[in-house]
């Protein structure tokens, strides 16, 4: 009966001890895991707070600025800009209302080179945006300070049947 007893309260003993550790190590994971998820969460949403892309819409067309990212002293904007109908449409860079980026100094920088698929042009590009189709632009600008980390303003110019337009980006934030 001692025998008994014992090989009873040697497993009893063997079962509490492991069910304490094996809930003991699932709160103490539980928290390391949260711990982690968060940190990872928070991380990924400042990441895509920073990446955020930015709508503008006219009567005309609508674009998202998907980025704004520097090389040296250039900074190279992409919008994808969808037609609201067949239309040509002419991106103006160093042409009367120019593409521009204004900083939160006031200071003013110009296009200078404008992208469309494998055509670059520096002045003015014309394309046939089809209705709907998204058609990615590249915008470059140059000598841009290094100290300068976002833009107040980016305003794309066009022109469609010789009316002027742009779209408008508030807060365009340098990767």
């Amino acid at each position: 009966m001692v025998y008994r007893t014992s090989a009873f309260g040697l497993l009893a003993l063997a079962l509490l001890v492991s069910g304490v550790s094996v809930s003991a190590s699932q709160r103490m994971t539980g928290v390391r895991e949260s711990q982690v998820n968060d940190g990872i969460n928070s991380r990924r949403d400042t990441q895509l707070l920073a990446q955020q892309p930015i709508f503008s819409e006219n009567k005309y067309f609508s674009g998202v600025l998907q980025s704004c990212t520097r090389s040296g002293s250039s900074v190279k904007c992409s919008v994808v800009i969808r037609s609201k109908e067949d239309t040509n449409i002419t991106i103006l860079c160093q042409d009367r209302d120019v593409t521009k980026l204004y900083d939160a100094f006031g200071n003013l920088y110009l296009c200078s080179q404008i992208q469309i698929g494998n055509r670059k042009e520096e002045g003015r590009i014309s394309s046939r945006f089809p209705q709907g189709a998204p058609v990615k632009v590249t915008l470059t600008f140059n000598n841009i300070p290094s100290q300068i980390r976002e833009f107040d303003t980016f305003e794309l110019h066009t022109d469609i049947r010789g009316n002027s337009s742009f779209l408008r980006f508030p807060n365009v934030k340098i990767s």
